[in-house]
Formats: C-alpha cells, structure tokens, sequence
C-alpha cells in the first residue's frame, strides 16, 4: 500500500488549545533552481532564503548623512576669568618661580661645595706627593711603576718655591733696612747717627759670609738683585717701576741726609758707593727703556 503523499506546505493556522494568540505561519521560502554550472548537469532544484534588507534605524532617518547636527558641535561659551581667578593664577606663577629660584641656588651651591672638597682633597693629596719627594721618595703611577715625569716636576716645583722664597725674603730684608736707614716706622733715628758703609743698604747680595764692598756695585750683580724677585709668581710690579722707583732712591740730593750721618772714616767710601749705584741704575734704565 503506498504512503500518502506529504504536502510542502505548512498547515493550516490554528488556535492553541492553552491560548487564544494565533499562530502564523512563516514566509514561505522561494524555490530557485541552482544552475547546472554550479553543481553539475544533474543538479536539481534547492530552497534558498530570500535575500534580506538591512533596516534602517530610527536614528539614521533623524540625522541623515551630511546633516549639520551630525558632524558640526555648538561652540561652547567658557565665562571670562575672574580678577580673584587671576590672583591666585599670579600667587601660583610667583610662588612656583620662587620654587624654581631656590632650587637653582640649591644645585649651584651644591656644585660649589662640591668643586670645594675636590680641591681640597686633591691640595691634601698634593701635598702628601711633595713630601714624599722632599723626604727623597720617587712618586708611582696608578699600575705602581716609578713616574719619574711627575718626581721631577715636583722636585723642579720645590726648588722653584725654595727661589721664590730666598728672593721675597732678601728683597723684605732690604726694605726693612731702607726704612729704618730713613728713621719712618717709629724707630729711633738717634742710632743711625754713626753711619758706617756696611750699615748702607746696598741693592746688591755679597757671598755668603762676606760684606759688601765696592767691587760688589756692577750692573749685573744690581740688576740680579733689584729684578731677580720680579720673577715670583704673583708678582706685579715691572721692571720699569722698579729701576725707576730705585734711581728716585739713590738720587745725591736725596743721598745728602744720609751722608750728613756717616762716620768721617766711610765717607768717602759711601761717596763712591752712592755714584757707582746712581750709574748703574741709569744704565739699566736705558735697557729698560729701549726694550
């Protein structure tokens, strides 16, 4: 006995025996044949779903493409600062440029002190070298081998020192000798009443244990002896200033007080030793003058 045969078709709409909603039946669903190049010559005709169309929203009808409300913003209006919104903006600007101000002072004193301790440090580290040399010690570099270019340099350094030391020292010794020749610094003028030559303070040093004497005056042991301490560091005075600060010192008339107290029996000597002085000083004047 053959089957009945089934409808494709849904069946008839009916009420649920539970509610009275209706219920409907779907769309139906169109029939397109599929086309023998897709699944061959002997394909046969295949259900397809219609094709559906996007909605479109409520909100794409309400501002549609290129509408102003859509892609121009209403400015928006800020209410203009207040003179109490400008204090404190002005209180905050000085108070932060005062921050600023004091960190700055901060980090340069810092700096300084900083600059200070390394100085120290390297004067004191200095020091222990030259000691070292003085003693008689030979200085090492950092792999502990024997500088000898620094040992040097220091033992140059130390007689460079030890020079500028015998040349501030004798040149002192002078002055302090002219002063009290001249009777200035409160000193008692009444003991240099009995001149004698050796107690003329000649611009010259003799060997060492002797005193001067005549044959001691020549330009080269005075020039030696007025601009050898020129050459200490820290010195300003040239070499013009002092030639002619010492020919206004050993000029005659000036010389004529001191002759007045000079002992009949170094008379004559200290005659001659004030002119062979005032010529030398004029000939170092002129080699001053012409270089």
């Amino acid at each position: 006995m053959t089957a009945p045969l089934r409808s494709p078709w849904p069946a008839e709409p009916h009420l649920s025996s539970k509610t009275d909603h209706p219920i409907f039946f779907t769309p139906p669903r169109t029939m397109n044949p599929v086309t023998p190049s897709k699944f061959g010559a002997t394909g046969t005709p295949l259900f397809s779903s219609p094709q559906s169309t996007p909605s479109r929203s409520a909100g794409y009808f309400a501002f549609p493409p290129g509408s102003p409300s859509t892609s121009v913003l209403s400015p928006s209006f800020d209410p203009p600062p207040t003179r109490q919104q400008d204090e404190l903006a002005e209180a905050d600007r000085k108070r932060q440029a005062a921050l600023d101000e004091a960190y700055a002072e901060r980090v340069a004193r810092d700096a300084a002190l900083h600059k200070s301790r390394l100085e120290m440090e390297a004067a004191e580290a200095y020091k222990g070298e030259v000691d070292w040399v003085r003693s008689g010690g030979i200085l090492r570099d950092g792999q502990g081998n024997r500088d000898y270019v620094r040992t040097e340099a220091i033992r140059e350094e130390l007689r460079l020192t030890a020079l500028e030391k015998t040349l501030t020292e004798r040149w002192t010794g002078y002055e302090a000798r002219w002063t009290a020749l001249v009777g200035k610094g409160g000193l008692d003028r009444a003991q240099y009443q009995n001149i004698q030559f050796g107690d003329v303070p000649w611009p010259t040093c003799p060997e060492e244990g002797q005193s001067v004497a005549l044959a001691d005056l020549t330009v080269s042991k005075i020039e030696e002896f007025l601009l050898g301490p020129l050459k200490v560091r820290g010195c300003t005075v040239t070499k013009k200033e002092r030639v002619r600060s010492s020919l206004l010192r050993w000029h005659p008339d000036k010389m004529t007080g001191i002759l007045a107290r000079v002992v009949d029996s170094d008379s004559e000597a200290v005659r001659q030793g004030i002119h062979a002085v005032v010529l030398c000083l004029q000939q170092l004047n002129s080699r001053v003058e012409s270089s």
